[in-house]
């Protein structure tokens, strides 16, 4: 098959999914038989078209179709497509064989929220009622693995096994009612370990799959004295890798969405690390006042909202909440109280440019030596390292991540 007719493949699926219509199983099954040199299997297929699903809507036609095919020309017999897929089934069925728990990672590719999951789901596989087949085919498709379940489920309330897209969006709506779990999950570090709580799918795909150049960044940087100010926390998972790492640093986490917020602070209080990190409900701009954000999902550990960013369209299901913005230099002379930062860490998914304009006199401040910083833009990401460039940081390590992470340091 050459190049030219997998791209038109590619992209009659990927418009079938935009459009709604349903994908075209045989030529799906074409193009992966001539990727695997030998027929794919339907569930094969299935797994396929959910991955398409799951790509970024966010992300233009062009985007997407660049992305896919980048994916195929990287397959190979040592790592062919879908690999990843089938070692999460193969991980699955060991745990169900060894009565092991299922990693997070294997967690998040299947929606299990909790231990009623697990434990249903562990059933299946033991009563023969679910198929490595099928589990091949609902990986990272909660919804479908639910409808698979449904007849072997003898759980007294219903239990729905949820994921996310690429980009972290709940696949399902939360707007039914449903059952709410919140469990609390252990996370290793180099240093020492933390907990983290999760109840949706959101906050299991913070915990199972992390930015492993943003772990590396900390691992590498971060010292027992060091101080780290998080913009874009989250639910504080860096925060608190931070904090268990290197015992004796200092955290201060920027976090702007209100549920993302609340989830924050309860796990900054469940890690009993309320001396090591203090978390603050506003957003980091060139500009200090009130505004609007804009919630794109009312989910905790949701990401890509709309925020500050008035380059991102509003919908009708966006929430919009007060909020107060504030430059990070007119935040630092506002709290004397706080330590100065030696670490910055920026993902605010979209007005990054914005908050190192308000971060001049910060920025030329030689105890700040690292940065990290998340930008896709490319007309920005030429302002942003010109910038930092002028003000004696030099990046490192690559120039561009696929998460889009960028590194600089500063010599002392």
């Amino acid at each position: 098959m050459n190049e030219s007719l997998l791209s038109t493949l590619v992209q009659q699926a990927l418009t079938a999914i935009e459009t709604g219509q349903s994908v075209d199983a045989e030529s799906v099954a074409l193009g992966l038989s001539t990727l695997f040199d030998r027929p794919a299997t339907p569930e094969e297929v299935e797994a396929a078209i959910t991955q398409l699903r799951l790509i970024p809507t966010f992300l233009s036609m062009e985007e997407r179709l660049e992305l896919v095919l980048s994916t195929l020309a990287n397959s190979s017999p040592e790592r062919p497509f879908l690999q990843e897929q089938h070692q999460s089934v193969d991980a699955l069925f060991q745990a169900a064989r060894d009565g092991q728990p299922l990693s997070l990672t294997v967690r998040h590719d299947f929606g299990v929220l909790s231990h009623h999951h697990e434990a249903c789901l562990i059933a299946a596989i033991r009563n023969q009622q679910l198929t490595r087949a099928q589990a091949l085919s609902c990986i990272q498709d909660g919804v479908r693995l639910t409808q698979l379940l449904s007849e072997v489920n003898r759980v007294a309330l219903p239990l729905e096994f949820r994921t996310t897209d690429h980009n972290g969006m709940p696949q399902v709506t939360h707007s039914r009612a449903n059952l709410h779990f919140d469990e609390t999950v252990t996370i290793e570090t180099p240093g020492h370990a933390f907990s983290i709580a999760i109840g949706n799918e959101s906050e299991l795909r913070q915990v199972a799959i992390p930015e492993p150049d943003t772990l590396s960044w900390l691992d590498t940087t971060l010292r027992p004295d060091s101080v780290l100010y998080d913009v874009g926390a989250n639910i504080g998972y860096y925060s608190l890798y931070a904090a268990a790492l290197r015992p004796g640093s200092r955290v201060i986490a920027f976090e702007p969405a209100p549920l993302n917020v609340s989830r924050l602070n309860h796990n900054i209080h469940l890690n009993h690390q309320g001396g090591a990190i203090m978390a603050f409900p506003i957003a980091l701009s060139d500009q200090t006042g009130v505004v609007r954000f804009g919630n794109s999902y009312l989910v905790s550990g949701g990401w890509s909202h709309r925020g500050i960013d008035d380059r991102k369209a509003s919908s009708e299901d966006t929430f919009y909440t007060g909020c107060i913005a504030y430059t990070l230099d007119e935040f630092l002379q506002s709290t004397p109280f706080l330590p100065f930062p030696t670490h910055l860490k920026i993902d605010v998914d979209g007005p990054e440019l914005k908050v190192l304009r308000g971060a001049l006199k910060t920025l030329s401040d030689r105890r700040l030596r690292h940065l990290l910083i998340e930008m896709r833009e490319d007309p920005e990401v030429i302002e942003a390292e010109t910038l930092l460039t002028e003000l004696g940081f030099q990046r490192i390590g690559p120039h561009f991540s696929g998460l889009g992470n960028r590194l600089f340091v500063r010599e002392a």
